[in-house]
């Protein structure tokens, strides 16, 4: 029987032309504005252009160099390590602790579930499912502008999101009382997640009498703080830059912090990050479970290169004084551009037009511009921007920094 079904179906012809099509369904996807960005860059057949749109850390050679204690961390873990078989859901115990010490401190205790991620965006992704298939899902409150990929994120977990304004690009400041103002819609129950340090794509931080502002209003209104960590060191230190979630975890019952360590380790595509969440003792088991299931059902399990350099560079002194100074160096790196942007527009153009960006922090900002203006930024100036005028000030090198101010006081005036 079986023999003869196949014969059959050996002898049919199939009418391809009267088949369905699935795939001719499949309506447009948002395209990341940032691959658009660098889509347009390549496709930009002139020599003397200028590409500000990559999301990286690079060295005044447009490198982004292996740091030496990743290259020590990695030669020990390929002499020692001993297995690659799969580690539980929520990953290496031992990594999680010794990241959750290191960065909230003193509030990190036996109230946190915690699960090793692939970077900061899955740590992302499973709070975003876990909030979106509660009984009586809450709202996630997201400053506007801010990470690009908060919103995708979100709306594929199929969570509920409302805005709130952050940042004014043209006045270049942070609209802080309207973003409370927002917040006067939200209820008891719901979520608000903000940035740390080094604010993308705005380099606006808060300050700290406005974050201690923001916390009493949540605290206030019963909404919990769901921080996400991308660029600890960036700011002023990585034990500095810590700050802001130490003093959520000391402050709330329930909260959320995602971390992504790519940045702070020059691991991009090694994939470090972490999720923990704060919760009550009874609900802990049960978060633990519904972490584990959310996992297991998109990423399955953690890629551990990454964690296991993080996890050897902490817990060797020696390694960690290193790694601490090549993060140094890589913040001093980027603050000095943007200290050379204003002095250099001071001196040469005799205005203050970026200025700003001496008092921002971190590998972003975004340009005072209008759409025409950024439009007529890459037009007739080559110089490639992320849509919104976000640029990377760590992208630019001494020579680049005259290009850049004679471009946006050209399209300004």
């Amino acid at each position: 029987m079986i023999c003869k079904a196949a014969g059959a179906c050996r002898n049919r012809t199939v009418d391809f032309e009267k088949g369905s099509d699935v795939f001719e369904k499949v309506e447009d996807y948002p395209v990341d504005p940032i691959m658009i960005g660098a889509d347009y860059f390549a496709q930009d057949p002139r020599t003397d252009k200028l590409n500000l749109t990559v999301g990286i850390y690079q060295d005044a050679h447009g490198q982004t160099p292996v740091l030496q204690a990743v290259k020590e961390a990695e030669r020990r873990l390929v002499e020692t390590q001993t297995t690659k078989s799969y580690l539980a859901l929520t990953g290496d115990a031992e990594y999680c602790t010794v990241l959750g010490q290191e960065v909230l401190g003193e509030t990190f205790g036996s109230d946190w579930v915690a699960a090793q991620t692939s970077g900061g965006a899955v740590a992302l992704r499973v709070m975003a499912d876990l909030l979106a298939q509660m009984p009586d899902p809450p709202t996630v409150w997201l400053q506007t502008p801010t990470y690009g990929n908060y919103i995708p994120i979100l709306t594929a977990a199929r969570t509920r999101f409302a805005q709130v304004p952050y940042y004014d690009p043209i006045g270049r400041r942070i609209t802080f009382d309207q973003m409370l103002g927002g917040l006067t819609n939200a209820k008891a129950g719901d979520v608000f997640l903000m940035q740390g340090v080094c604010h993308n794509p705005t380099g606006a931080d808060m300050t700290p009498e406005q974050f201690n502002a923001l916390l009493e209003v949540l605290e206030e209104r019963g909404i919990i703080p769901w921080i996400d960590l991308a660029y600890l060191g960036f700011a002023q230190s990585f034990e500095a830059d810590c700050s802001m979630a130490r003093q959520i975890a000391a402050r709330f019952r329930e909260c959320i912090v995602c971390i992504t360590l790519s940045k702070s380790f020059g691991i991009y595509r090694d994939r470090a990050g972490a999720l923990f969440v704060k919760t009550q003792k009874d609900d802990r088991p049960r978060i633990h479970r519904a972490v584990s299931a959310i996992v297991r059902s998109g990423a399955s399990h953690a890629p551990d290169h990454g964690p296991s350099v993080v996890r050897t560079i902490l817990q060797d002194q020696k390694l960690k004084a290193l790694w601490l100074q090549e993060l140094d160096r890589m913040r001093a790196r980027v603050a000095e551009i943007r200290a050379q942007i204003t002095q250099t527009e001071t001196d040469d153009f005799g205005t203050q037009d970026l200025a700003y960006l001496a008092q921002q922090r971190g590998m972003f900002s975004l340009l005072p511009l209008t759409e025409s203006q950024e439009t007529a930024l890459t037009r007739d100036h080559g110089i490639h921007v992320v849509k919104g005028g976000r640029v990377n000030v760590a992208r630019l090198g001494s020579e680049d920094i005259g290009w850049l101010i004679r471009a946006v006081r050209a399209v300004m005036s």
